[in-house]
């Protein structure tokens, strides 16, 4: 198996966040067309994303965390590759969100709200 390895010479986020979401998987005793099925994506997907070679996006991965029963941070890892700044807002905003995963729904559809209300009070519809 190849490794992906970016021009700086280190692997991208994504080849790490991939081992992770296969360990993860393989704990939890799913296989890939499993997890695609819990996620409503394709196997093919859930094998591009533990390759490294699809990126995960937010929403895909707070999904990830909930059906294999993970924090959010254990994907995201210690070495360094962070996604937003310790200390940060976001951070803290993040950790919330581990604690209370309920939330996020609501949480979304309020920024959606103030969104489309920046986008309206913009003079854009």
């Amino acid at each position: 198996m190849t490794k992906a390895i970016a021009e700086n010479g280190k692997a991208p986020v994504s080849a790490g966040l991939g081992q992770r979401i296969r360990a993860a998987r393989r704990d939890a005793g799913m296989s890939q067309g499993q997890l695609a099925s819990a996620l409503n994506t394709t196997q093919s997907a859930i094998s591009l994303y533990e390759a490294g070679q699809r990126s995960v996006g937010i929403d895909m991965l707070l999904s990830v965390a909930k059906i294999l029963n993970r924090p959010l941070h254990y994907f995201l890892g210690d070495e360094g590759d962070m996604l937003y700044v310790k200390d940060s807002d976001i951070a803290e905003l993040i950790s919330e969100l581990e604690g209370h995963p309920e939330d996020l729904p609501e949480l979304l559809a309020y920024w959606q709200f103030l969104r489309w209300r920046r986008s309206t009070a913009n003079g854009r519809h």
